[in-house]
């Protein structure tokens, strides 16, 4: 009986002893595949800056007045920024008006020296009444010419005549002295016509000569309208520097640097404040070299970062520069990185410049895709596997991965959607290993 009773009591020891140390089931995180959206993205770091900074300088050389706005100041479009001292500009103009005055003033003495109208109206009747007393003395002139002729036969008639003592000497003398009285009227007659010819010569020229001094002093016209065009081109310069001498704010936004402090004279292009545009703040990022043949302009991109809370924004793939650039990481590696900017979908008025921000390029997509934890999957001989849980043991699964992020993986083939897989394998985990969930 004793040794009947040592023999059970080794059995159940043996019996205890081998149910302590037989292989205990892993607990394991698991669950079934889920449909969701995966998307592949670049994370990286970025910052916030201004597209467009607007640096304003001296528009004309002059004493400039002391700038109250400081660094950091938020200004509106049109608000005024600083002012120039006017007082020798407004005195340049004032003399240019009065040589202006002076030039007009000069235009019309060309049309005091011109002869009057009625001047013109005179000299055109003296050379009617010259040519009426023409045509009078012509006239004349052709009457005496006949009589004339008349004389000169009547006279050789009588001289005939009274040879033949046909004539008394008393009708003779009569035709003689009748003669000479006409041949001297002729004579008479004939210097009136000359003399009157002449005079109407010397009214058409007088006439001529008051119309052609008309236009004499038309180049000097011409000269002094020239010079009053060259005159107002130099107000208008003048009057638009006064105008400059208010200089104002371009556009909406910060200053973000101020280069003058105190009253100065200053050359015109003397820098005098850097401002930024809000409307155009973006965001830099610098991404590897390797990864940015991934992205294109129009990729979508989520923002965060602890300047924006809780909340997270979009935005898109603006530019991407050309060519890359050497920067040491914080680990001191060197890299090759190409900046790549970003717009915001909508603003976000709480940024400023500079601020620091985590952007996730998104640059592919597949949506409601078979997909598993990230951490699901391993890779093993170049091939990815996950563990799969059938019966209660762990089976190393060979499938093919589409998509993949550092929260989900897109299972291609593989694996049914109502597979169960271990979410996240243990180091130990081995194949065909029993497996029990995990709390």
């Amino acid at each position: 009986m004793k040794r009947i009773v040592w023999v059970l009591i080794g059995a159940i020891m043996l019996a205890a002893a081998a149910y302590t140390l037989r292989p205990r089931p892993l607990p394991v995180a698991m669950g079934a595949p889920v449909r969701t959206t995966v998307r592949e993205y670049i994370a990286e770091e970025a910052k916030t800056r201004l597209d467009a900074e607007y640096l304003i300088d001296m528009p004309i050389a002059g004493t400039l007045e002391r700038i109250e706005w400081k660094a950091g100041d938020m200004l509106e479009a049109g608000d005024v920024i600083a002012r120039i001292e006017p007082f020798e500009l407004e005195r340049q103009i004032r003399g240019m008006e009065f040589l202006i005055e002076q030039a007009r003033a000069q235009v019309e003495g060309v049309d005091v020296g011109k002869p009057k109208p009625e001047d013109l109206a005179a000299a055109a009747l003296r050379v009617k009444e010259a040519a009426d007393a023409l045509r009078i003395a012509e006239k004349d002139k052709t009457i005496a010419e006949i009589d004339f002729a008349d004389a000169e036969r009547a006279l050789q008639r009588a001289r005939t005549l009274r040879a033949e003592g046909v004539v008394s000497q008393a009708e003779f003398d009569e035709a003689e002295r009748r003669y000479k009285g006409l041949e001297q009227n002729i004579a008479r007659v004939r210097l009136a016509a000359e003399a009157a010819a002449k005079n109407l010569e010397i009214a058409t020229l007088n006439e001529q000569r008051l119309r052609d001094s008309v236009d004499d002093n038309e180049f000097l016209r011409t000269v002094h309208e020239a010079d009053i065009a060259r005159l107002e081109a130099q107000l208008e310069i003048l009057r638009r520097d006064l105008e400059r001498c208010v200089i104002r704010a371009p556009v909406s936004g910060p200053i973000l640097e101020k280069y003058v402090e105190d009253r100065r004279v200053l050359l015109p292009g003397t820098p005098i404040v850097k401002m930024g545009d809000m409307a155009t703040l973006e965001i830099e990022s610098d991404v590897l070299s390797e990864e940015v043949v991934k992205v294109k302009p129009g990729n979508p991109v989520e923002i965060s970062g602890r300047a924006l809370g809780e909340a997270t924004h979009t935005g898109t793939v603006k530019r991407i520069y050309p060519s890359a650039f050497m920067k040491i990481s914080a680990l001191g590696i060197e890299q090759q990185r190409v900046k790549v900017i970003i717009a915001f979908d909508e603003p976000v008025p709480a940024l400023r410049p500079g601020t620091r921000l985590d952007v996730k390029i998104v640059t592919a997509e597949n949506q409601d895709v078979l997909a598993v934890p990230e951490r699901a999957t391993f890779r093993r001989e170049g091939q990815w596997h996950v563990f799969t849980v059938e019966n209660g043991r762990a089976r190393i699964t060979p499938v093919t991965i589409g998509l993949k992020n550092d929260d989900w993986a897109e299972i291609v083939s593989g694996i049914a959607p109502d597979a169960i897989v271990v979410t996240e394998p243990r180091n130990d985990l081995e194949d065909n290993a029993r497996v029990t969930p995990k709390r």
